[in-house]
């Protein structure tokens, strides 16, 4: 099935509160920016503001609801597991050869 039958996505999504803490200083700049220095920059300021807020709208619309699929029964064979050891055997110590001992061929040093 593709992706164009079945029941069409909405446009646009609920808005992000987090996007708001980018939008709502800029609207603020812009207002400013209006007002003290030029109409048509806080505008633009403004403009640009909204198009956050339009793609964070677009990015978080719901996607399609997938199709439920029904997984079949598989006949799995159970391995034999083997049973555990119920104490570890411990490890004999013995001593590497030649640890602590000089070489044969090496000279006695002072």
């Amino acid at each position: 099935m593709s992706r164009r039958e079945g029941p069409s996505r909405p446009v646009f999504g609920p808005i992000d509160p987090y996007c708001l803490l980018a939008v709502l200083p800029m609207l603020l700049v812009a207002g400013m920016v209006a007002a003290l220095v030029s109409v048509p920059v806080g505008l633009i300021v403004a403009v640009f503001a909204g198009l956050i807020v339009v793609f964070d709208s677009w990015v978080n619309r719901p996607g399609p609801v997938p199709p439920v699929r029904h997984p079949r029964p598989q006949a799995r064979p159970v391995a034999a597991r083997r049973p555990r050891p119920t104490v570890a055997r411990p490890i004999p110590y013995r001593p590497r050869p030649g640890v602590g001992q000089p070489a044969p061929e090496a000279p006695y040093r002072r």
